[in-house]
């Protein structure tokens, strides 16, 4: 298996996990089981981390191109939606419907423009 093949599947895994615990969130209810949000928060950062290490160690081999970086920027601003309005969402508050819609919408979103960003940087 290739270096970039197990790239892909590492960061699969992770949204994989993100999801599974996010789905598990969403069928408990308010307040939410501390280990589980954690755990949650946690994959979704490591997600984050990883994809920014693989980002610099890219740029250490070849500069990044103009598309590889806008596809960057729009992921960071994918995850960082997903992040905030998940946030939100923990705290013991009732919060508008729009903000329930943003945090069932960003993640797809985050996943998708990481999977385009996976394809660029691979």
């Amino acid at each position: 298996m290739s270096s970039a093949q197990t790239k892909v599947i590492i960061s699969c895994a992770f949204f994989l996990f993100i999801f599974l615990f996010g789905y598990w969130l969403n069928r408990s209810r308010k307040p939410y089981n501390t280990l589980l949000i954690t755990l949650h928060k946690l994959i979704a950062l490591g997600a984050a981390v990883y994809l920014i290490i693989m980002l610099v160690q890219l740029g250490r081999i070849a500069p990044l191109q103009p598309l590889q970086i806008s596809a960057a920027v729009v992921t960071a601003v994918c995850f960082a939606g997903t992040a905030a309005t998940g946030v939100l969402l923990s705290f013991e508050k009732d919060w508008p419907d729009m903000v329930h819609a943003l945090h069932h919408v960003t993640p797809y979103l985050t996943l998708i423009s990481t999977a385009a960003l996976l394809y660029l940087m691979i």
